[in-house]
């Protein structure tokens, strides 16, 4: 019966306990209220039990002295902070862009930032420089903070390539904002704080240093500036700022074809491209998995594979400085920097790279081939060619985009639009007999194609598959990259059928790389500006791009 008998003493120790912590805080949130509404100066025991209803000697209980509820009060704001804010965004510093946007939603949360609080970790810094309790706990909560941030942005600065930025004055200026608010919370009550539009401000900031890289705010994609759908003004197929703000905001991002997979078939083979914001070798590492790398020196940022395709016997090494590195990356030899690995996948045997792995998973637009194509397997040709064009860019997407019906047009996604064609149907011309004779039965089924923004055109045909991408060279300058997937082995037959696609299409004629061309001058030289345009579907690309990039909007080209 004894032994039956200590079991609820046993038990009522945690609950006693744990009333015991119930009551210290409490006390400790009437502490922080009353120190809202008084300050510690003029915050008493009396004014803080009247707050939690308890009575005056229980605060003994708890605490030695007023002072010590006050430290106490102080503390519990300093690990919530810790616990609520610095915890969660320190655990995404790998990928900077989601930290930096949790890092905002929880610093101006109600939870953390209330009036209340706010107001009492004004009211004890103003009294730190009397007492050092106040000093330490206050300025390691804000040196934590700080380190956070500058860790952040200058995890987001190597990211997008822009040592140019400091990173200490982008973390004050965020800093800064955020403690603004804070300011201003305190003066006001809940009711009259508009919390989104204080995220929407700090936010801002963060899009105005790092185009492309924040999302915008809910709906800005869906009504984007209205000289979208009027023509762009001719500054932005010439200015230099808009073809930086284009390489942050449209082709970091991207996720661009980088080959065919049967163009590296075994281990050590390898492929480099220049995708117009990144440098890329692809390699097919020990293992037989494909590998995507930045193709640049960690010494000078060179090229540090020069060849466009070929073999290496297990590691790449740059001739100029000797430093050696392995196929996922890795520096030979101590004291090195390892290569950037970048995003990877294949779809349909074609391999798409895109950010880097420590970033943001991105959506893999495009990458999946419309229903009904022909699987481009491994048994093909492939050809490539690259073509310099002395025009911008967005001038030759804006040819290939005039020729597509309105319905697919008016059914685009976000960022891609499929129709198709059938180019061959009452065509008599020389290329369509000679193409009807080389692919016999299938010669008459449509012709699939896929526009993929910002700058990727692929068309599947019974013969194979065309992919053509616009690259960005210079402001006023591109390069015209054309890859051919031709359906069974090397010889005349695949060349022949390659040749005649590119007859029946106007993509990659030399008729509309002179346009272009002509274009080009006519804004650059002439001052002449891009006419609003019929095509539904370049209304769709135009309002992409100042969704993504809302200066191109601009009459004038930003300072």
């Amino acid at each position: 019966m004894s032994a039956r008998k200590k079991k609820p003493a046993a038990g009522r120790a945690p609950r006693a306990r744990a009333a015991r912590g119930l009551q210290r805080q409490r006390l400790i949130d009437a502490c922080i209220s009353a120190l809202h509404v008084h300050g510690p100066s003029r915050t008493t025991v009396e004014k803080v039990v009247a707050i939690a209803k308890m009575s005056p000697g229980i605060v003994r209980f708890y605490f030695d002295s007023k002072a010590a509820m006050l430290v106490a009060s102080l503390q519990f704001l300093s690990a919530e902070f810790e616990e609520k804010v610095l915890q969660p965004v320190a655990r995404l510093k790998s990928t900077p862009v989601p930290a930096l946007e949790l890092l905002v939603d929880l610093y101006l949360d109600p939870e953390i930032a209330s009036p209340r609080k706010v107001s009492v970790w004004y009211a004890f810094w103003g009294e730190a420089s009397s007492r050092q309790e106040y000093y330490d706990i206050c300025g390691q909560k804000d040196e934590g903070f700080a380190t956070l941030v500058r860790e952040l942005i200058g995890r987001l600065i190597d990211e997008t390539s822009q040592p140019q930025l400091d990173p200490d004055g982008i973390a004050l200026g965020l800093i800064g904002a955020l403690e603004m608010l804070w300011q201003d919370f305190a003066f006001r009550c809940e009711e009259d704080i508009d919390r989104a539009a204080a995220k929407q401000r700090c936010m801002a900031y963060l899009r105005s240093v790092f185009p492309g890289r924040f999302a915008p705010p809910a709906g800005a994609r869906a009504t984007p500036p209205r000289a979208a759908a009027g023509g762009l003004a001719g500054w932005v197929y010439g200015n230099p700022r808009a073809a930086l703000l284009e390489r942050d905001a449209l082709f970091r991002d991207a996720w661009q074809i980088a080959a065919h997979v049967a163009q590296i078939p075994r281990s050590g083979d390898f492929v480099t491209v220049d995708l117009g914001a990144e440098r890329v070798v692809v390699v097919r590492d020990s293992h037989g998995a494909l590998q995507a790398l930045r193709n640049s020196c960690t010494e000078v940022p060179h090229a540090l594979v020069v060849e466009s395709r070929g073999h290496a016997a297990g590691t790449f090494r740059c001739r100029a400085h000797g430093v050696e590195f392995d196929f996922e990356g890795r520096s030979i030899g101590a004291g090195r920097g390892n290569l950037t690995r970048l995003g990877l996948h294949t779809a349909d045997h074609l391999v798409w790279v895109g950010p880097p792995r420590t970033q943001q998973a991105q959506r893999r637009q495009g990458a999946d081939a419309p229903s009904g194509c022909e699987t481009i397997g491994a048994v093909t040709t492939i050809t490539e060619r690259e073509i310099e064009v002395a025009a911008n860019w967005k001038l030759l997407v804006e040819q290939w985009l005039q020729a597509v019906p309105a319905d697919p047009a008016a059914a685009a996604s976000e960022d891609t639009i499929d129709w198709s064609s059938r180019p061959l149907e009452a065509a008599a011309s020389f290329s369509a007999r000679c193409y009807r004779s080389l692919v016999k039965d299938v010669s008459e089924e449509p012709w699939l194609q896929r526009f993929v923004a910002p700058n990727q055109l692929l068309q599947w045909r019974p013969d194979g598959l065309t992919i053509i991408q616009t690259i960005p060279a210079s402001p006023r300058s591109c390069r015209l990259r054309v890859i051919s997937v031709a359906l069974g082995p090397e010889g005349p037959e695949a060349r022949a059928g390659h040749y005649l696609a590119t007859r029946l299409t106007h993509w990659t004629r030399a008729s509309t790389r002179a346009v272009a061309e002509s274009a080009q001058r006519g804004m650059t030289d002439f001052g002449y500006r891009a006419g609003p345009g019929l095509a539904p579907a370049l209304s769709w690309f135009r309002r992409y791009l100042t969704a993504h990039v809302p200066a191109l909007a601009l009459e004038r080209a930003p300072a």
